[in-house]
């Protein structure tokens, strides 16, 4: 089989999203400007009504950007430090320019979508919050930051292979204090004050109930539906499903998927905003409908 799916593969499963009620497509990698069929698939995705969401490290943009005018509603480039800092962690030398020439070139463009900067802090990385905030502000971009995910949960237990590279939990309770103030001066972090609280006084982020799961389905490259309770068991193939005829719709009535959600409930592993705040939301927590009004203005 190949290891990634095919543009018709790739269609069909925007269509059946599309057709489910799904709302948005958040497209990632790896780096998904490597895939020579980006325009078509981002396409595809608008016609089954996503609003198309892209997340790039940016290498390529100033080469491909006028093949995606128009089909990306969001761009969200990761960045975590500045100059040849960022460049180093990357392993990218020149990376940062090219990001500082494409931005350059977006305020004049008519097309242009709504522009975001992730930071991902580590061991790595530290201090570097303070550096790239000014950075976003200064590219009119939101800005989203949370500590590296170094654990993942897997049928045997949680395997914590990247444990060196987590952040005390001293830095990262500083980090939400920084954030909270830097937020406070103008400068645009995107994280809600509940969760930059809960992140400063439980950095563990130990304190939140998830319903992520029940509000998204992350599909890998190659059509494994992930099961982020136990990610080396995929829910199903999407190819499988496919030539078998059967809807994308089927699967959130199956015994997995609701075996899945009652696993995920009483997990906390994740600890970045957009599942936290996500878990909010779909607890109608009263902040975070004025945060949905707030997001769809940008």
């Amino acid at each position: 089989m190949p290891t990634e799916l095919d543009t018709a593969a790739v269609r069909w499963l925007y269509a059946e999203a599309g057709r489910a009620g799904m709302a948005q497509l958040v497209m990632w990698g790896g780096e998904p400007l490597l895939r020579q069929d980006l325009p078509e698939l981002l396409l595809a995705a608008r016609r089954a009504g996503l609003f198309t969401t892209l997340i790039t490290n940016g290498w390529f943009l100033g080469d491909r950007w006028s093949e995606l005018r128009g089909l990306v509603d969001a761009l969200i480039l990761s960045l975590d430090d500045v100059g040849p800092a960022h460049d180093g962690l990357r392993g990218l030398p020149g990376l940062y320019e090219r990001l500082e020439a494409f931005v350059a070139t977006l305020p004049a463009d008519p097309r242009r979508p709504a522009l975001l900067v992730n930071t991902v802090l580590s061991s790595l990385n530290r201090g570097a919050l303070a550096r790239v905030a000014p950075v976003a502000a200064r590219w009119g971009a939101g800005l989203y930051f949370c500590p590296m995910e170094t654990s993942e949960v897997t049928s045997a237990g949680v395997d914590s292979a990247l444990a060196p590279l987590a952040l005390p939990a001293r830095e990262v309770s500083a980090a939400a204090q920084l954030a909270t103030q830097l937020k406070r001066d103008g400068l645009p972090i995107l994280a809600s004050r509940p969760y930059l609280q809960l992140l400063e006084r439980d950095p563990a982020l130990t304190a939140y109930r998830c319903r992520a799961p029940q509000a998204r389905l992350t599909v890998g490259a190659g059509g494994l539906v992930r099961d982020c309770t136990q990610s080396d068991r995929p829910l199903l193939d999407v190819r499988l499903l496919r030539a078998a005829g059967e809807p994308l719709s089927g699967l959130f009535a199956s015994r997995r998927y609701a075996r899945m959600l009652e696993r995920s409930a009483a997990c906390t592993k994740c600890n970045n905003p957009d599942v936290i705040e996500l878990s909010w939301l779909w607890d109608f927590r009263p902040e975070m409908l004025g945060r949905v009004a707030a997001l769809t203005s940008l």
